[in-house]
C-alpha cells in the first residue's frame, strides 16, 4: 500500500515527479530530478503512515519536494526527520526518500523535521480507526460486499477519508471501489467486470485519511500526510 501512496503523491506534484530505483551510479537524468535542500526555499513534505493490524509496527515514509521546481529534495547532513524519536533512514530503492518502522502501540505518530539546527517543525497524526463489527465470510462474484462497522467521523483537519478493499488469491488481485459508509456498514462494489476464481481468498480492508499540513500549523504552506490502517481476513469466493 505504501508504494501506491507514494505513486499517488508523486503524481499530484506538477509535472508528475516520479520515484526512481536507486543505482550504484546515478544517471544524469535521475540527478536532474533531485536537489539538496537549500534550507530556505518553500519545501513540501509528504508523510505516509501505513499500519496493518496483524503487525507490531507502522511503516512510515517521508519525502520532500520543491514543488515549483519539480524536484525531489535530499536533506542536508545536519538535517533529520524523526518519528516518535526514531530517525528515518534513506530508502535504498528510491532516488531520495526516508523510511522507518515505528513500534506499536502508540497513540500518535509525531514527525519531527529538523531542517537545520534549531529549526524544527513538528506534526502529529493518529491512525484512522476501522472499528469493524462484522466481516463477511463469503463473496459472490459480481455482487456488492458489505462490512459491518461502527463508523466514526474524520478527525479535525482530515480533508479526504476513504475506505478501500481488495481480494488476493493465486489468480490475481481483485479491487473494489472506494466504500460508501454510513454509521453501521460499508458497501463495496467490484471494479472489474471479470470472473474471480472460486475458493478461499485473502481480503484486505483499509481506511485512509489525507490531511493537508497547512491546516495543522502555519509553519508550512504546502505538503500533506496520508495515514492508513488495514486488516486482512479470509473470505470464501463463490462464482
Amino acid at each position: 500500500m505504501d508504494s501506491i501512496n507514494r505513486r499517488k503523491s508523486l503524481l499530484l506534484l506538477a509535472g508528475g515527479l516520479s520515484g526512481c530505483t536507486a543505482m550504484t551510479t546515478m544517471s544524469t537524468q535521475a540527478q536532474s530530478k533531485m536537489v539538496v535542500d537549500d534550507g530556505t526555499s518553500e519545501i513540501t513534505p509528504v508523510y505516509v503512515m501505513t499500519h496493518n493490524e496483524g503487525e507490531f509496527s507502522t511503516f512510515v515514509r517521508a519525502d520532500f519536494y520543491f514543488y515549483d521546481d519539480k524536484k525531489e529534495v535530499e536533506l542536508r547532513p545536519d538535517a533529520s526527520i524523526k518519528v516518535n524519536g526514531i530517525e528515518l533512514q534513506r530508502d535504498p530503492k528510491e532516488l531520495v526518500s526516508y523510511i522507518g518502522r515505528i513500534p506499536m502501540p502508540h497513540g500518535l505518530l509525531t514527525f519531527e523535521f529538523t531542517r537545520a539546527p534549531g529549526k524544527v517543525i513538528k506534526h502529529s497524526f493518529a491512525l484512522p480507526e476501522l472499528d469493524i463489527v462484522e466481516l463477511p465470510k463469503t463473496y459472490r462474484v459480481g455482487e456488492t460486499l458489505t462490512v459491518g462497522v461502527n463508523h466514526r467521523s474524520s478527525r479535525a483537519g482530515v480533508m479526504r477519508d476513504t475506505y478501500g478493499l481488495h481480494l488476493q488469491s493465486s489468480s490475481g488481485r481483485f479491487p473494489f471501489t472506494n466504500g460508501v459508509a454510513d454509521q453501521a456498514r460499508i458497501v463495496f462494489k467490484p471494479i472489474l467486470d471479470v470472473g474471480f476464481a472460486s475458493g478461499p481468498s485473502t481480503a484486505r480492508i483499509y481506511r485512509q485519511q489525507r490531511t493537508p499540513l497547512r491546516d495543522l500549523s502555519s509553519e508550512l504552506q504546502t505538503g500533506w500526510a496520508v495515514a492508513s490502517r488495514s486488516r486482512d481476513f479470509t473470505i470464501e469466493v463463490v462464482s
